[in-house]
């Protein structure tokens, strides 16, 4: 404990001086009388303890505090635990020693129990249930929920198998804690059936087949057999037997199935189970595919040959959505039209025909229109296209330009490498003249013509009075499309140029004043399922003053009701986790007749099922790492005993100095009003006033 003062110290001097002029003067005349020579004791030591406060003197004093070594007991809460075939013993032994040892380290330990899986959350109970483990949120739950702080241990009782995030083991513990590992499961091989994985492609397209690839795996089980089948609806779709021919068997399988059936279907993998199997839980795999009916029909018509236009047509069917119909212009029938969603007019209008009825049989059918120029288009022509793409003072005459990157262009975004190799690209044959799309348009690409970028558009678009058009001034695609490949090794920058016109021109602008719509269209079971829904005023002004209602409804017909909260100006709801299956909804607006239906998947996580088998080296590893060890489940029992044993997993003593005005202190005003009321009382008992 020390004291200290603002002012030099001698001023005390002067505190104790004031003190006694002032008693002095006070009883003077009567100092030979004891009563009086007691208060005039209490005044010269109230007096002198006022004045030393108006010093501002400071009590620093040392506090020890102690801090508890922190023990944090983790626990591996995914259904691979269960999975591994010794429930009995987890449940009935490990679990109630496991949340004993708070018990047997007695009160100079802080125990607190987490589990983890997909997350690590605070919990002292346990069910198996997480779908997910990531063993590296250990690490960085520690290092922020207890930066600073004694952290003594960390316990992770795990079978060591994690199937999201980083191993581990990268991952670093800031505070200096022991690690110990305590295995679960068996790392044992076991004999079992294992369907690894079903993938296929998320939609496909009605009377098409869409492929399924199978990955199974089949430890211990040679010389026998076992059949894969799907099926959909109680209906078999494929069956096949497959021969088990050694110990460590795998086998990849593509099985090409009809999409004979539009809408969202819900497939069933299967492989039927074999004598004495460890388990058959991973022996299914749920799929969800949407079966669309049709493609966007793209029109490709043109005036005569040109590599350009096939190209273009690799580059559009690259992407499975569209359908590319490539017919000269003469022998396209105008009562098409309206069965297509874009037409590109390769050097349209000509200069040999004006394709005029074609062009005003699509503006009609309000078709949006990708013009692209060449030598053979009829330059003076092309404001039957659009006004925006006249081109005056031509004169025939053409330019070799390059692409330049327009950084304003914001109708849709392109990948950095694509941006890039745009402008590395050679030069286009493009119209000489004076461009009407100069100012009016969104430019995606500015002409370069020898060493100076000018003003002229190369590739631009334009969405007047509803209609859709895009421009490519300047033939030469395939030569940008043939450097693509040289350059990557692939056709990405090329197709995405042209992806992303298609997708710019089809993309049809929504008018609906109620909208309703999942998050996403596909959610995994482990994942809350999320609505949003917008509804607009007249001036299409985003409100939320109604009520907007949601039913739900299961494969099993069971229907659900909830209510949108406001959030903002538009509403969200939060639905939770539901099973997998196919969901179908209706939203509607309370006391509107307008209502909106459609669907969103729920798939199966069956990724702890597919390995069981315990890596018990990667919990050896850890504990290795950081100082601590392995214990097998079987002898828990000791892992009291070990922390308390080890030195390193102690308590922390701290020494703080802390400074407080000594006036705070309420001992300080007690002593000097005790001074003052035992004065004022010998004073009225000896007849003073």
């Amino acid at each position: 404990m020390q004291l200290l003062i603002s002012s030099p110290w001698w001023f005390i001097l002067l505190c104790l001086l004031t003190g006694f002029v002032y008693a002095w003067l006070l009883y003077k005349p009567t100092f030979k009388d004891t009563p009086h020579k007691i208060m005039a004791a209490l005044r010269f030591l109230s007096i002198t303890l006022l004045c030393f406060f108006l010093l501002g003197p400071i009590l620093v004093r040392t506090i020890t505090e102690v801090e508890k070594p922190k023990i944090l007991m983790v626990l591996d809460n995914s259904q691979s635990i269960q999975a591994s075939g010794n429930n009995g013993f987890i449940k009935n032994t490990f679990l109630k020693e496991w949340y004993n040892v708070k018990s047997k380290l007695g009160d100079d330990f802080q125990v607190e129990y987490l589990n983890i899986g997909g997350e690590i959350t605070p919990s002292d109970s346990s069910d198996f249930s997480a779908k997910r483990t990531d063993l590296g949120k250990i690490f960085d739950y520690v290092n922020n929920t207890y930066a600073k702080q004694n952290i003594g241990a960390v316990i992770l009782a795990s079978d060591g198998i994690y199937n999201r995030g980083a191993s581990p083991l990268f991952k670093t513990l800031d505070a200096q804690a022991q690690f110990y590992t305590i295995g679960l499961g068996d790392s044992s091989i076991k004999k079992d059936l294992i369907l690894k994985s079903a993938n296929t492609n998320s939609i496909a397209y009605l009377n098409n087949e869409f492929p399924i690839e199978i990955n199974l795996i089949a430890n211990e089980c040679q010389s026998q057999s076992t059949t894969l089948s799907i099926s959909a609806e109680g209906k078999i779709l494929h069956s096949q037997n497959i021969q088990i021919d050694k110990k460590d068997f795998f086998k990849s399988i593509l099985v090409n199935i009809p999409a004979d059936k539009p809408g969202n279907r819900h497939l069933i993998v299967t492989l039927s189970s074999v004598s004495t199997e460890h388990s058959v839980i991973n022996n299914r795999k749920d799929i969800f595919i949407d079966i669309i009916d049709g493609r966007e029909k793209i029109l490709l018509a043109y005036n005569g040959p040109h590599p350009d236009i096939g190209a273009l047509k690799e580059a559009i069917m690259s992407n499975k959505n569209y359908e590319v119909i490539s017919l000269p212009y003469n022998s396209i029938a105008t009562k098409d039209i309206v069965n297509f969603s874009v037409a590109i007019l390769h050097q349209l209008p000509s200069k040999t025909q004006n394709a005029k009825p074609l062009i005003s049989a699509l503006r009609a059918a309000k078709v949006p229109i990708w013009m692209i120029t060449g030598s053979q288009s009829a330059i003076e022509l092309l404001s039957l296209v659009s006004p925006l793409s006249r081109i005056d003072r031509s004169q025939g005459r053409t330019n070799e330009a390059q692409a330049v990157y327009n950084e304003q262009f914001n109708a849709f975004t392109l990948e950095d490498n694509t941006r890039k190799t745009l402008m590395d690209w050679p030069p286009l044959i493009t119209p000489y003249g004076q461009y009407a799309a100069s100012n009016s348009t969104e430019i995606l690409a500015y002409q370069k013509i020898g060493s100076v970028v000018t003003n002229y558009p190369m590739w631009t678009f334009s969405n007047q009075n509803g209609e859709k058009t895009a421009y490519l001034f300047g033939e030469g695609f395939w030569k940008w499309r043939m450097l693509d490949y040289v350059e990557n090794e692939s056709h990405t920058a090329s197709n995405e140029l042209v992806g992303k016109t298609i997708q710019y021109l089809t993309v049809k602008e929504d008018k609906r004043k109620f909208r309703v719509y999942p998050l996403k269209p596909v959610f995994e079971e482990d994942e809350n399922v999320k609505f949003i829904a917008e509804v607009y005023n007249a001036s299409y002004e985003l409100v939320n003053t109604s009520e907007v209602k949601l039913k739900i409804k299961n494969e099993a017909g069971q229907v659900y009701d909830y209510n949108f909260s406001k959030n903002n100006k538009s509403y969200g709801l939060e639905i939770g986790l539901l099973n997998p299956g196919i969901y179908t909804y209706t939203a509607n607006i309370l006391g509107s007749n307008e209502s909106i239906t459609g669907k969103v998947m729920v798939t199966a996580l069956q990724t702890e099922l597919i390995n069981t088998k315990a890596d018990f080296g990667l919990l050896r590893d850890l504990s290795k790492k950081y100082g601590g060890q392995f214990i097998h489940a079987e002898n828990i029992t000791s892992l009291s005993e070990l922390l308390k044993k080890n030195d390193k997993v102690t308590e922390l003593t701290y020494f703080e100095k802390r400074p407080d005005d000594l006036i705070n202190l309420k001992w300080v005003f007690f002593l000097l009003a005790g001074l003052i009321a035992a004065e004022w009382f010998i004073r009225k008992y000896e007849g003073g006033y």
